[in-house]
């Protein structure tokens, strides 16, 4: 695998790729842009024709063409893969459960393609239909959205779509796999979705992964969504983020609503950058995609929902998923603690009573401009939603106040802004201001091993290989030591190579979700595509040779720390390089900032390499070097 791997980066440039996506401009052997992945004015975002990496050094985004394509597209390892595979010309090692998979995959988008074109056929033409025409118009939606969305009809029949799909040569099988039919209990099947407005669900690569339906009569529930399969998951679909996502990406911002309409009309208004959680409460899958194309969330509540128990959690999600800013804070055991801040703007936009955001634009579009534009800052939404609950003349409802609020006072990044914040919740709870600062300040200590990963770095290709693949082999061949160095921080940053940063992600999922480590069954989790270069870490580390449990442990830390001074060697180099490079091009300010930047990082490398050298002098200590 890292053969192709490789092959692929020598064939397709990271130039080429990235400047799809961004305006690069060249600066010396470099080129830069506004990153794609945060808000910025001033570019931070580098690219190194040389070393085939990109780095922003405003967020920490960092890696080769892999990584990039991948947090740009929100797809995993294997998926990007086969895309630059196909785009360099590299033929890929045909592996028998990726054929299997995929084969399955897209047979059943097939069968929901056919059925898309049935069900939107009938809205278009048929007198059946008619209902559902008329409805579509009352709401406001046009032709060119029905058609651009390929809206569709089902009729009220319990077997015309599977009559219809099985005339085509689909099995019912098949039906049954993509949630178009329901087994009845004493045999035979029916229709799924019967006399409903149909709405096509799309992945972000615009891919069909199952449907949503509005029933035009009495029937419950009202909508109706396809069931769980391996194309479609609820908790992980966004409602019109195909047609979302480059306005989001160039905007800055997204805003969730709740149904289907609330998405179809401000599309249609030419409001791009709008998108549905399919009526849930948000989900971290959802916020996994969002946080990967903006820096500025809007959720469009109506007035009833908000501040309720569902409004709320689905507000923690978004501060529990998405990304902060990460301070550095030297630990006494000679490590580097980061203290994260949300660095994303969440907005709340309240609905006027008894609208929904479909309505508001339809009446005026400069209403809905304005009520976004407006949307109050998530703090502030907190503030009125928890107290409004409270007696805050009580002093337990004042603990329960200060609970939920100090939480989110602490992630707010602008020092005077969260002293404004502090102030007022001192104010609320009638609480000296400084009894609330220091239990702010016990607060914001990380709690967990996730809350000291330190931001991603950028790495040269050819650099720390041997320590990239000795330190997982070690993980695998005796995977407890994860938890015997839980100090370390081990995050995939720490490793250079796209493939062993996916294997570690999937282990540490694996290993945190289980009680017990089976290599057999973690196989099973594994990216099909990343199983031969598995199979080759897994030999590495059985064929090393025997030695004690304690002395494992030393050589993991060491190995950890080793390659984390080369990630910051490098990272300084390149500092040093653009460095010179603004110095010939005469900007000071640029000069200044990275300077700033390459002695934050020496005093880094400075801790590491001490701890490094206590780690060698325990090792003389017990008799191994």
């Amino acid at each position: 695998m890292p053969g192709v791997v490789d092959e692929i980066k020598e064939r397709v440039s990271i130039v080429d790729v990235v400047g799809q996506r961004v305006q690069l401009k060249k600066s010396g052997r470099s080129l830069k842009a506004l990153c794609p992945f945060h808000s910025e004015k001033t570019p931070s975002f580098y690219v190194f024709p040389e070393s085939g990496t990109f780095k922003c050094f405003g967020c920490g985004a960092g890696g080769d063409i892999f990584t990039f394509l991948m947090k740009a597209d929100n797809i995993e390892f294997g998926e990007a893969l086969r895309v630059l595979a196909e785009r360099a010309g590299v033929g890929l090692r045909p592996v028998a459960e990726v054929t299997a998979e995929d084969q399955e995959r897209d047979h059943l988008r097939q069968v929901l393609d056919a059925a898309a074109a049935y069900f939107h056929n009938l809205l278009l033409r048929s007198n059946q239909a008619q209902a559902a025409r008329a409805y579509l118009q009352k709401r406001g939606v046009n032709q060119a959205t029905i058609e651009g969305w390929q809206l569709g009809y089902a009729p009220e029949s319990w077997d015309a779509l599977q009559t219809y799909m099985l005339n085509r040569g689909f099995h019912v099988d098949d039906l049954l796999a993509a949630g178009l039919v329901i087994e009845r209990d004493g045999g035979g099947y029916y229709d799924r979705f019967r006399n409903r407005i149909i709405f096509p669900i799309h992945d972000g690569r615009g891919n069909i992964t199952g449907f949503g339906a509005r029933a035009l009569g009495d029937d419950k529930p009202k909508y109706l969504n396809s069931p769980q399969s391996i194309l479609f998951d609820k908790s992980a679909t966004l409602y019109g983020i195909e047609h979302a996502r480059d306005s989001i990406r160039q905007s800055g911002q997204a805003v969730i609503v709740e149904g289907y309409m609330d998405v179809l009309i401000p599309h249609q208004m030419g409001i791009t950058n709008v998108v549905a959680s399919l009526g849930t409460a948000l989900t971290p899958r959802q916020m996994e995609q969002l946080k990967r194309l903006c820096k500025s969330l809007v959720l469009a509540l109506d007035a009833d929902a908000a501040g309720d128990d569902a409004t709320l959690r689905g507000l923690e999600v978004a501060r529990d998923v998405l990304d902060r800013e990460a301070v550095p804070v030297p630990t006494w055991r000679g490590l580097i603690r980061f203290e994260h801040i949300l660095e994303t703007d969440i907005r709340v936009l309240a609905l006027p009573r008894g609208k929904d955001p479909d309505e508001v634009v339809l009446e005026n579009p400069d209403e809905w401009k304005r009520l976004v534009g407006e949307a109050l800052p998530v703090v502030d939404f907190y503030f009125n939603a928890v107290t409004a609950r409270l007696d805050l003349h009580n002093p337990r409802d004042k603990a329960a106040a200060v609970d939920r609020l100090l939480p989110i006072v602490g992630e707010i990044v602008n020092d005077v802004v969260r002293s404004h914040y502090l102030q007022r919740l001192a104010t609320l709870v009638q609480v000296d201001e400084r009894t609330l600062a220091n239990r702010l300040r016990s607060l914001r200590q990380p709690a967990s091993r996730r809350a000291a990963q330190p931001p991603v770095a950028a790495r040269r290709q050819v650099a720390r290989v041997d320590l990239d693949d000795h330190c997982l082999a070690i993980l695998l061949y005796e995977p407890t030591l994860y938890w015997k160095v839980l100090d370390l921080a081990l995050s995939p940053d720490d490793f250079v190579h796209t493939e062993n940063r996916q294997i570690f992600i999937t282990f540490r999922s694996f290993i945190e979700e289980n009680s017990e480590f089976d290599v057999a069954v973690f196989r099973q989790t594994v990216d099909p595509m990343l199983l031969p270069h598995l199979d080759d870490l897994i030999r590495l580390g059985t064929q090393r040779p025997q030695v004690s449990g304690e002395i494992l442990e030393k050589e993991l830390t060491a190995t950890v720390l080793r390659a984390r001074k080369q990630r910051l060697t490098d990272e300084i180099n390149q500092l040093k390089f653009l460095q010179a490079q603004a110095k010939q091009e005469s900007d000071t300010t640029e000069v200044t900032s990275l300077a700033q930047r390459v002695n934050a990082l020496t005093e880094e490398l400075a801790i590491l390499n001490r701890r490094l050298d206590e780690l060698t002098v325990l090792w003389k200590i017990s008799g191994r070097r």
